[in-house]
């Protein structure tokens, strides 16, 4: 009777010593794995690993080639890491020094099932001096670090500059007309809330907020060369936004602290016109390229014109308005008028010598493309000189009449309630040319409401010296 229990104890300590002798055997195969990883691992991915992806992204890309300098994996990390990447094709080239990868499902992506969004949903990537050349458009991108996180979702960028690929004169130089040569700086950049699933598969991009902290912004215009031709009309916001084949939606943008400087330059070498808005304050919710009828974009922003005046501005945009249309308002604090010198001496050759405002408010409505509004305004001891077109001076007998004629009867030379009578208000009414930009239509339309109080006689509906081009969004007519 003893002998089934002798042989159930025995199968026991067998399956128990199998079951160690398995463990002990998983382990050790375990610890080998990672030896061989760990000793042969990079080699590994230096060689065919490394060869392997460049192929791989050469057959799926087509005319662009890329280059991996090292590959290094921790495993206790999972971390890798990618050492001078350089992405190459026809027109565009990406340099990296550095990426580091983490968090991947390496596992789950080398089965080839898994979906992209499941392979990174732990992903974290750090990316340093990023630069990136594009040939046809003359700019490159540069940026000092680049940090996403899929679990965070969220997205830094650090020290991030756009500018050209070539100093001003080259760059002028390769457009026989006149154009706009742009240089951004943006210290810091962060999006929140990025939904990385549909910007990875490139199917949308939605994220809850982007902040863009301390940009500056630079315009400079080359008016020694004649305007380009007109082919076809700028598009306007919605139109820009509807033709982004990507659903899009930004909860709210935010620009903190920026600084923008508009530059007209006159002659090769000669010094611009400049014309600045600092400690610009700008919040813009609802960014997005597809709604409802109801839908519209809010825009509020401040900021100093010529360190002077505290500007402020508000404006609702449709999103799916099928015309032109819009509203926006904004004011301008008290400033001395003499600061916009800096721009009106070299652009305009018109000087105000003297003048000063106390206030200054608009609220303009656009329906199909033709604005309609008020602009109330009250300033004082307004007095102007008209300069030589040639020398820049107000000397001569020419600009001296000139001047004494334009501030006794052209130019208003203060605008306040006197006694019963109520100061005058400009009337604003303009209709959208087929070559008006954006800025250039809010601009012009307000411009003639300015006018409409600074001269005397009937308002000018239509900016009579106004051209087709930004660089002559002037501040005052001649």
């Amino acid at each position: 009777m003893e002998k089934p229990k002798v042989g159930k104890r025995r199968a026991r300590q067998s399956l128990h010593k199998v079951m160690a002798r398995g463990t002990v055997a998983l382990v050790a195969l375990t610890c080998a794995v990672v030896l061989f990883v760990c000793v042969f691992g990079n080699a590994i991915l230096n060689g065919y690993g490394k060869r392997k992806a460049e192929r791989l992204f050469a057959q799926a890309h087509p005319g662009f080639v890329l280059r991996i300098d090292s590959l290094d994996y921790s495993v206790g990390a999972n971390r890798m890491v990618a050492r001078s990447v350089t992405l190459s094709g026809t027109n565009t080239t990406l340099k990296v020094d550095r990426i580091s990868l983490t968090g991947v499902r390496w596992a789950r992506a080398c089965l080839g099932k898994a979906m992209l969004a499941d392979v990174l949903a732990k992903a974290e990537l750090d990316a340093t001096n990023l630069v990136i050349e594009i040939t046809p458009a003359r700019y490159g991108i540069r940026c000092s670090r680049l940090r996403t996180s899929v679990p965070a979702a969220t997205l830094v960028a650090e020290g991030t500059e756009l500018r050209p690929l070539m100093d001003n004169e080259a760059f002028f130089g390769a457009d026989q007309f006149r154009t706009a040569l742009f240089r951004v700086l943006l210290p810091e950049c962060r999006v929140s809330g990025l939904a990385h699933d549909g910007f990875s598969r490139g199917k949308s991009f939605e994220a809850r907020l982007v902040e863009f902290f301390r940009p500056s912004v630079e315009v400079l215009i080359n008016r020694d060369k004649p305007p380009k031709p007109f082919v076809m009309s700028p598009p306007m916001v919605q139109e820009a936004l509807a033709s982004i084949p990507l659903p899009m939606h930004l909860g709210i943008l935010s620009i903190t602290n920026g600084l923008l400087s508009y530059c007209e330059r006159l002659a090769i070498g000669a010094d611009p016109a400049v014309i600045t808005i600092g400690a610009v304050s700008l919040t813009a919710e609802g960014i997005a390229n597809r709604g409802d009828s109801n839908a519209v974009i809010q825009v509020q922003g401040e900021g100093y014109l010529m360190n002077a005046g505290l500007m402020k501005m508000q404006m609702t945009i449709p999103i799916t308005s099928p015309d032109f249309s819009f509203h926006y308002s904004g004011s301008l604090g008290a400033m001395d008028l003499t600061r916009l010198d800096g721009f009106l001496d070299i652009a305009e050759r018109t000087r105000i010598k003297s003048g000063s405002a106390q206030a200054a408010d608009f609220e303009i409505d656009v329906t199909d493309g033709h604005a309609r509004g008020r602009v109330r305004a009250t300033y004082k001891d307004l007095e102007i000189a008209m300069l030589d077109k040639q020398t820049g001076s107000e000397k001569g007998l020419g600009t001296r009449v000139t001047s004494l004629f334009a501030n006794m009867l052209k130019v208003r030379n203060a605008n306040a309630p006197v006694g019963s009578e109520p100061r005058k208000e400009g009337e604003v009414n303009y209709t959208r040319r087929p070559d008006d930009e954006f800025q250039q239509f809010a601009w012009f339309a307000l411009r003639t409401g300015v006018l409409d109080i600074i001269n005397f006689g009937p308002p000018p509906h239509q900016p009579v010296l106004a051209t087709p081009n930004a660089s002559n969004a002037s501040v005052l007519n001649k």
